[in-house]
């Protein structure tokens, strides 16, 4: 895989606010640009807060001029972004909550597929799952708990992602989300034989699940390489750099690909 300097955020935001919440996506992506990164993850629903119950009051048309203006700060620093938001969908349907990919001009939006337990009487579902060329290396997104669904992981490989983006809104406190992150985000990672990068959300103190926070990075082994399991909004950066297993000779036995030793004809 082509090397890529990213930087994971965890930050808080606040349901509604959303100038106040695009003004600290501007300061991390200026922190960010200091550090000569290339990709900026940011969480779920970073913009507008995390606030399902109330996405009809909340959710922003896609084009809002504020996510214009985030667009047009990352160009300027030469920069791309994966931000959150609660997204306003035609009359009769429900909104969605969408994660875009944004880079010079390119962008995509996944719209979480499998809204959540708590999420699914406010939320309609996305439909598609998309990968995006970004400065020379594939990438996909899967929202929060779709990260215990192998087969999200499975597709988006099978599009040709080198990279998983995974961003939280979950509530989780970051020593949460180190116990339950060990436990399957490796899976996701190794069993595709792709990078993985996560980012938890920052949630009000009087949310129900808690206070939230956890940033990670695994490799095509499903080796976690760096981490942040506190609680308090943090930027963590890393270089990801290094074959894919899909990258060496197909008998080489140290750098299996088990992709693409898969038999799908006998999995129906």
């Amino acid at each position: 895989m082509k090397a890529i300097r990213v930087s994971l955020v965890a930050m808080q935001s606040l349901p509604g606010n959303v100038k106040k919440n695009r003004s600290i996506i501007f300061d991390f992506l200026h922190k960010a640009s200091q550090q000569e990164t290339g990709l900026v993850v940011f969480p779920e629903c970073c913009l507008t807060g995390y606030a399902p119950a109330q996405a009809d009051l909340y959710a922003l048309e896609k084009e809002h001029e504020e996510i214009i203006r985030i667009e047009k700060e990352a160009d300027m620093l030469g920069l791309a972004v994966c931000f959150g938001f609660l997204e306003r969908n035609e009359e009769g349907k429900k909104p969605s909550i969408t994660q875009e990919l944004y880079y010079q001009g390119n962008r995509i939006l996944y719209r979480k597929t499998h809204p959540g337990t708590r999420e699914k009487k406010y939320i309609h579902p996305g439909e598609h799952f998309l990968v995006m060329d970004v400065m020379g290396v594939k990438m996909g997104i899967q929202l929060c708990w779709e990260s215990h669904i192998p087969d999200i992981s499975t597709i988006l490989r099978g599009q040709g992602a080198e990279l998983l983006l995974v961003p939280y809104a979950s509530g989780m406190s970051g020593e949460r989300c180190r116990k339950n992150w060990l436990v399957h985000l490796p899976a996701r990672a190794s069993d595709n034989g792709v990078f993985l990068v996560a980012c938890n959300a920052i949630l009000p103190e009087d949310h129900h699940s808690g206070s939230g926070g956890g940033l990670a990075v695994f490799n095509p082994k499903g080796q976690l390489v760096t981490s942040y399991f506190g609680c308090d909004e943090h930027f963590l950066t890393c270089d990801l750099e290094g074959m894919l297993p899909r990258e060496y000779p197909q008998g080489d036995m140290h750098h299996i690909s088990y992709f693409d030793r898969r038999k799908p004809n006998l999995y129906s």
